[in-house]
């Protein structure tokens, strides 16, 4: 059954980003450079529905000047916050990481340059925590897989056991979009042989190992979670951040995710033309 209101509230700082990622959808948007304002991310999460806040989007979090005082204001409201960066601002905001209480970040990466590039800050923040004594935040390596990295994975692992990261998170491609025509999906059964490697090898390595969960419509994702863009509007999954369903400043999210609009989306997912190919 279809919760009544969602549990996860996944927003967007920031639709700006400092880097050009072949498998990410975010050119083939309208907007490429909002900016969520503190007052607008308070406004949104005054529902109390919330018990997790994933910062994640289009963009790179960082960029957003007021995001620490976002995770602050989060976990003073009880809600548990999570981080999604390219890794490539973390060195300079480390002291910020810590004051701010911010229980889980997750690093994303899909190939060897760019992890080999924010290792050395990665690396520096375990290193820090560990030295301060503090528990959180939990540190996580999040690899999205396709084709074209599929005989890089363990190299990628290899380098997250290194920088001693408390879990590796594998997320498969999703590029419904055809944003770049080289970026393919692997088999299903290139992804079961895959992931029965993988399990031995971060056993192996002592790494934590989350997998992604067989597809399923309608999606867990919409199930749990809602998607706020960094304009305050409401759509129903990350991969459809132009589909509004709502602006959450003016309406609120509680009456968009109880309007019939939102219901009949549920209802019609496995007919849509993006959600009906999504392997995610």
């Amino acid at each position: 059954m279809f919760r009544q209101y969602p549990l996860t509230l996944q927003i967007e700082p920031v639709r700006r980003c400092n880097l050009s990622c072949k498998i990410c959808m975010r050119g083939n948007l309208n907007d490429m450079d909002s900016t969520l304002s503190l007052d607008d991310f308070k406004k949104i999460l005054k529902s109390r529905y919330f018990r997790y806040a994933g910062m994640h989007g289009w963009g790179e979090p960082l960029l957003n000047p007021h995001l620490f005082q976002m995770i602050e204001y989060a976990e003073s409201e009880r809600v548990y916050t999570n981080l999604t960066t390219n890794g490539t601002l973390i060195g300079e905001h480390i002291d910020m990481v810590f004051g701010s209480g911010l229980r889980e970040i997750a690093f994303g990466v899909y190939d060897n340059h760019l992890l080999g590039s924010i290792l050395p800050q990665i690396k520096e923040l375990i290193r820090e925590r560990e030295k301060q004594g503090f528990k959180i935040p939990r540190v996580y390596m999040d690899i999205t897989v396709y084709k074209g990295n599929l005989d890089r994975i363990f190299d990628l692992l290899a380098l997250a056991a290194e920088a001693e990261v408390d879990a590796v998170i594998l997320h498969r491609l999703f590029n419904v979009y055809n944003v770049d025509p080289t970026v393919e999906y692997i088999s299903v059964k290139e992804e079961k042989a895959l992931f029965i490697n993988v399990k031995r090898l971060t056993r192996k390595r002592g790494l934590e190992l989350y997998l992604p969960q067989r597809h399923s419509l309608p999606c867990k994702v919409v199930r749990q979670c809602v998607f706020v863009t960094a304009e305050g509007k409401v759509t129903p999954c990350c991969f459809l951040p132009e589909m509004y369903l709502g602006d959450a400043l003016k309406e609120g999210v509680k009456k968009i995710i109880r309007s019939k609009r939102y219901a009949d989306f549920v209802k019609t997912m496995r007919e849509h033309p993006i959600c009906s190919k999504c392997r995610w």
